[in-house]
């Protein structure tokens, strides 16, 4: 009897992960350690005079403690524009009748990823604003 009670206990530890080497990152789901990178800007640019549809050239700014930042990864994009946010410097086309909302987030190359940081770009505008390393706001 003691037998067969060690054996369904010894399964059950096994099944459980309990004595394996993995001790876990205790980050948050998908990280495996490190630190998130954090934006601190979103700048936005166009040609002028501005008319009609036109590129935008959208830079974001972000840092991160423990990766070089050419390894950072970005995505993003912008409601109703052409193209995505997929670089430090890129390059998107919005037809320029309305304000236009976009959210960009970076990440490294662990698995950790920073706030999105919303914006919104206004017709013709050039203009930039700076996040909240704490909420994401992204303020003027």
């Amino acid at each position: 009897m003691r037998l067969i009670t060690m054996w369904i206990v010894g399964g059950a530890l096994a099944s459980s992960g309990c004595g394996s080497s993995d001790s876990g990152s205790g980050g948050e789901a998908g990280s495996s350690g490190g630190e998130a990178p954090t934006i601190t800007m979103v700048a936005w640019e166009t040609p002028q005079p501005c008319d009609g549809a036109t590129d935008y050239t959208v830079t974001v700014t972000a840092t991160d403690t423990d990766t070089a930042a050419s390894d950072l990864i970005y995505s993003g994009g912008v409601s109703a524009c052409n193209g995505r946010i997929d670089a430090m410097v890129s390059t998107i086309n919005c037809p320029n009748i309305a304000p236009y909302p976009g959210t960009v987030m970076v990440s490294d190359p662990e698995g950790n990823d920073s706030l999105p940081v919303a914006f919104d770009i206004d017709v013709c505008e050039v203009a930039s604003c700076s996040a909240d390393p704490d909420t994401g706001v992204c303020a003027p």
